[in-house]
């Protein structure tokens, strides 16, 4: 059966609060940067948890990751998508099992016995809608070749990975072995850089995964920065487009600037009130890997990206639901 998207990410179930001015305060004491993504063990995690659902009550959850909030998006459009990861066989594990197949997501999970947790991100969104994450990365970590259903990806047209993975030497093997093997069957390549520390400490790997084939990169403009080691937008623009076919840098509420067919162009953002800005570039790539599959231009598919996150903004959690996907997508096209 043909695929349009098969994903590999970090499995992770994502619980995230909403955070008032005072618990600011005990990030910079906890010395956790706002705005930022840092690792975390699975006990002082628990206790972050505990005592933020004392303060703001019960979190939202979901079945989350990077990779996974962006396939989720697409299935929502229509595309039809499988993913591939690692889960522990406990209440987390089974909970973002039940949350894939509510979100009408194909994978090949099995859940496997460890004395290692389902991977976790703590998500804590302040009144000015930045989000601070703590992740606890558990048996995620472990992600390995045997994890990975290449017949599903053989079958697709486009493999995604997250730069997340790159973090484990295993879960990097298993990245190098999918796109060895979407190339043989002809599918395209979408590497998302994920993070600042992923751009700058993970370089090497990023080349050797751009060096085995990338159809289209998607990065924020920290993260290009970051990166090509550029001030300069522009100057990493140029970086950028000797590494894959297409490029798309997001921007914020500004938009994005893309690369393609040796032709730069710039998309306008659309300007919202936002209330919480987890989420938007996993909005923006899936809605841009929908595009893409439907045949549609990258500039095209850029414009209902920055229009998906416009809206994702504008929400409290991790995604939107199946109805406003498709809501989104009615009113764009």
């Amino acid at each position: 059966m043909e695929l349009d998207i098969c994903s590999i990410g970090n499995a992770i179930v994502d619980v995230q609060f909403s955070i008032a001015k005072e618990f600011e305060e005990e990030l910079i004491n906890l010395k956790i940067p706002k705005g930022s993504m840092v690792l975390i063990e699975k006990d002082p995690q628990e206790a972050m948890i505990e005592g933020l659902s004392s303060i703001y009550g019960e979190p939202i959850m979901a079945c989350g990751g990077s990779a996974i909030n962006s396939i989720i998006a697409a299935s929502s459009f229509g595309s039809k998508c499988h993913v591939s990861g690692k889960v522990a066989d406990d209440m987390h594990g089974n909970y973002f099992l039940d949350d894939l197949t509510i979100n009408k997501v194909q994978h090949s999970i099995s859940p496997t016995k460890s004395d290692l947790p389902t991977a976790r991100c703590l998500v804590m969104v302040s009144k000015d809608a930045e989000r601070t994450m703590c992740t606890s990365l558990g048996i995620s970590n472990d992600l390995e070749k045997v994890n990975i259903d290449l017949d599903a990806i053989r079958s697709a047209k486009y493999l995604f990975i997250e730069g997340y993975l790159l973090s484990s030497p295993t879960a990097f093997e298993s990245c190098k072995l999918a796109i060895e093997e979407i190339k043989k069957s002809g599918g395209k390549v979408a590497i998302s850089l994920s993070a600042e520390f992923i751009a700058d400490n993970f370089r090497t790997e990023l080349d050797d995964l751009f060096n085995l084939g990338c159809d289209l990169l998607l990065c924020n403009e920290s993260e290009a920065l970051t990166y090509s080691q550029e001030s300069d937008i522009e100057k990493a623009v140029s970086c950028l487009e000797t590494k894959a076919d297409q490029v798309l840098i997001t921007l914020g509420p500004a938009g994005c600037v893309g690369f393609s067919d040796n032709d730069t162009f710039m998309i306008e953002g659309f300007s919202v009130e936002a209330i919480d800005t987890n989420g938007a570039g996993d909005a923006f790539a899936g809605a841009v890997l929908h595009c893409l599959c439907e045949g549609k231009d990258l500039k095209l598919a850029a414009q209902f990206g920055c229009f998906t996150a416009s809206k994702k903004v504008q929400k409290f959690g991790p995604r939107l639901n199946i109805k406003e996907y498709e809501e989104i997508k009615t009113n764009f096209f």
